[in-house]
């Protein structure tokens, strides 16, 4: 099945997916930035009272490589290893100043920092954990062929700002056993990681979508098109055995709401920030009924099967509000997510 894709060109996407595509290169940094900083002194920077950015440059950006510089160093938290960053960023005209798009004024982006991100990108990594919170940073990617010289027409400016962290694991307050759906498997959590374990489930599965808070979150609340981080586990209620868990994959999964099975899109949706849930799946919202004469390897291999997830939700972000009018629908600059069949490949079902 192909993957579903987003209604909108780039400037709605996830910020993530800006801030990662940007930033995939190589090169020696250092806190205060990388390549030809000093290019960069020209970028002014500042976040104005509605909580927006603006940009200025005092002149034209002469760097002839990709290049960073630290605009304002925060005060704030250094971000380790296993923590998740939250960004907010400005993608610029590296010609005007002008700001193309923004979540500045929306939610901010989610990274994972850990080992994973420092091998496939060191220089984001070092970025993140060498800068505390509330720094700002500038960002001048170069996309001139080699034969030819950079200029801000075949460049890219982006200013991003180190935000805050946030929890690994649900950090909202537990809702009273009492008041739990006691049709739906118990479940039990790590005292220091907050990992859950789910029981293995008795009785007759739900012949409907089940949703049961656990924990009460109090931050942002889930919308449909949202792009969101969370852990998870899941387990058949048939025999209560584990298909795929983000806590056995090692770190947390960040995919767009609307590219999940709909049983995620609707038990998710509506819930707050720092909440763990309890969902109960039918086949019906997940992979679809058993057909007993379907021709082998046609079906998903959880086809039929009800499933059980208990979900934290870390974080979650809004699309990227434009500053021009031109998000019209197109399939163009499509992120590879997940789709509905990804079950089969580890942290990759949802």
């Amino acid at each position: 099945m192909a993957l579903k894709r987003p209604r909108t060109r780039r400037l709605a996407l996830a910020a993530g997916t800006t801030l990662t595509a940007l930033l995939l290169f190589t090169g020696c940094s250092s806190p205060q930035g990388t390549g030809d900083v000093e290019a960069l002194d020209v970028v002014d920077f500042s976040v104005n009272e509605d909580g927006g950015p603006e940009v200025s440059l005092d002149g034209e950006i002469t760097a002839q490589e990709t290049s960073s510089r630290v605009l304002h160093e925060g005060d704030g938290e250094n971000i380790e290893n296993g923590e998740i960053a939250l960004v907010s960023t400005a993608l610029v005209d590296a010609e005007s100043g002008e700001v193309s798009a923004e979540n500045f004024t929306a939610s901010t982006e989610a990274v994972i920092v850990n080992d994973t991100l420092q091998e496939s990108n060191d220089v984001l990594y070092n970025i993140l954990t060498e800068n505390p919170v509330g720094t700002q940073i500038a960002y001048y990617v170069t996309s001139a062929a080699e034969d030819e010289e950079a200029t801000a027409a075949n460049s890219q400016l982006m200013v991003f700002e180190i935000a805050g962290k946030t929890q690994s694991h649900a950090d909202g307050e537990v809702v009273p056993e009492d008041e739990l759906n006691s049709d739906l498997p118990s479940v039990t959590r790590d005292e220091e990681t907050g990992e859950p374990t789910i029981a293995t489930p008795e009785g007759d599965a739900p012949s409907e979508l089940v949703t049961d808070v656990l924990i009460q979150g109090d931050g942002e609340t889930v919308e449909a098109e949202d792009y969101v981080t969370v852990q998870y586990r899941g387990v058949s209620w048939s025999n209560g055995e584990e298909f795929d868990s983000s806590w056995s994959g090692g770190a947390p999964y960040s995919a767009s709401l609307s590219q999940m099975i709909s049983g995620w899109r609707d038990g998710l949706s509506g819930q707050q920030v720092g909440s763990q849930v309890l969902i109960s799946v039918p086949p019906a919202e997940a992979y679809g009924e058993l057909d007993e004469d379907a021709e082998e390897g046609t079906q998903h291999e959880l086809a039929g099967e009800t499933l059980v997830f208990v979900v934290d939700i870390l974080h979650t972000q809004h699309p990227m509000p434009a500053e021009t009018d031109d998000t019209t629908e197109s399939e163009d600059g499509a992120t590879e997510e997940p789709s509905e069949e990804a079950t089969d490949e580890s942290t990759e079902e949802n």
